[in-house]
């Protein structure tokens, strides 16, 4: 293909200026503004036709990418043929196939896998540097049916809010083995998810303060307990002093998001 060879022989000189490129968008995601200028991203539209210049190829080996830089033009061409299998190959490439996969049953064979489980404890966000880059990294170790492992996120998933307890959902993720033993490593394709349970019928039975800032813990009459903001609990303080609430409740991890009265029948 032309593309290929444009991009495996970049002349080793330092006045090379790669050609025009005349090519077709495919398909694009919402990582298209992350790999380019904020100015350029809606200006290069799915399905659209352009010519490139003012581009640059970078790489310490190939095949080299483009860098669209602040010099990059972006013009609107005739439509340029491909065929319907390009448009699903190009859909396999930005949404690879990553199928739910129990934690004990991970296999770095299996290429990228979708996991789920509760979070078990987590670190503060770090800065790293990576290759040129600055970018946020979180540990966490999650469970799923008394198995645990060590998870590795960067990026946006790293930057990811969590409580130990919730229930969370990790696609796109990647099995690799070092010394520390097996560990899971976000891709530039991770979604990160935290589960939301809605529960009708809970009955609260008890409310204590918590080393959380303006976050109270209400006990269930199971014997589980619950986090949840002050504010919000509020207007169910005074009727605790007579009776336990009965109530229906919306929970993200081991936090209560939305709380309400149960009807009366």
């Amino acid at each position: 293909m032309a593309l290929m060879k444009f991009l495996n022989n970049r002349p080793d000189t330092p006045y090379f200026r790669p050609p025009p490129l005349y090519f077709r968008v495919l398909k694009s995601c919402d990582q298209l503004r992350s790999l380019m200028f904020e100015e350029f991203a809606s200006k290069v539209q799915q399905r659209g036709c352009y010519i490139m210049r003012g581009h640059e190829l970078r790489g310490t080996a190939p095949p080299n990418n483009i860098n669209v830089t602040a010099r990059t033009q972006f013009f609107r061409a005739p439509i340029l043929s491909v065929s319907e299998d390009l448009f699903t190959e190009a859909e396999a490439l930005l949404h690879p196939h990553a199928p739910l996969t129990p934690l004990k049953m991970s296999s770095p064979n299996e290429g990228l896998v979708t996991v789920q489980g509760e979070v078990a404890e987590f670190s503060a966000v770090k800065d790293v540097l990576s290759g040129k880059q600055h970018v946020p990294l979180r540990n966490l170790q999650l469970k799923e049916d008394g198995y645990a492992m060590s998870v590795c996120l960067r990026r946006e998933a790293g930057i990811h809010s969590f409580n130990v307890g919730d229930q969370i959902n990790l696609s796109h993720m990647k099995l690799n083995h070092s010394s520390y033993g097996p560990q899971l490593h976000s891709t530039t394709y991770t979604k990160t998810e935290t589960k939301v349970e809605d529960r009708a019928e809970v009955l609260i039975i008890g409310v204590a303060t918590s080393e959380k800032p303006k976050q109270l813990e209400v006990l269930l009459d199971d014997g589980e307990s619950l986090f949840i903001d002050s504010e919000l609990w509020n207007p169910f303080d005074k009727e605790l002093e007579e009776v336990a609430v009965r109530v229906t409740v919306q929970i993200k991890g081991k936090q209560i998001m939305q709380i309400k009265k149960n009807q009366c029948e």
